[in-house]
């Protein structure tokens, strides 16, 4: 396989990795942003302790949620669901969101091993033929030949000599 090819599939990888974080981030924000609108709205309307409870807990959720798809990290993808159905036995109308959330970390904990894979690749995260020519002849400029190695020793002896030998 060409060089180019395997940096445009891993370019397509990494995009798509992407798409699925701003998804997911997406998802979390606005649905779990406005339960908590709601549940706060409800709490200080109707005064009750269980639903300001739901709210902070909706609150860790969308936290969780959002931390999970753009920091990478399992452990908050994971965590998510759990809160979420923690938070759906304290607060009944919140229980069809918590398999959604399961869905959401499923594909956040794939997004994350595709994107810890490429992470590892050689030019991440451009995939770029032309970055990696650069970075190439970046790392060829400050290697010397030893002819130039040679001639700048022989120029350091001569300046640090000091002494007028040649008179």
């Amino acid at each position: 396989m060409d060089i180019e090819e395997e940096y445009g599939q891993k370019r397509i990888s990494y995009k798509r990795c992407q798409k699925c974080y701003n998804i997911i981030a997406i998802f979390y924000v606005v649905i779990f942003g406005m339960i908590v609108f709601a549940e706060l709205y409800l709490g200080f309307l109707g005064g009750s302790f269980y639903t300001a409870l739901g709210a902070f807990i909706s609150g860790a959720v969308l936290t969780a949620g959002f931390c999970g798809a753009y920091l990478h990290k399992n452990i908050f993808a994971v965590a998510a669901p759990i809160l979420a159905v923690f938070n759906s036995t304290i607060v009944p109308f919140i229980a069809f969101m918590a398999p959604i959330c399961v869905l959401c970390t499923v594909l956040n904990v794939i997004a994350n091993k595709k994107y810890n894979w490429l992470e590892q690749q050689d030019g991440f995260p451009y995939f770029n033929v032309r970055y990696r020519v650069q970075e190439i002849d970046n790392s060829q400029w400050n290697i010397k030949d030893p002819f130039t190695q040679k001639y700048e020793q022989i120029k350091k002896q001569d300046n640090n000599n000091g002494k007028m030998d040649e008179i």
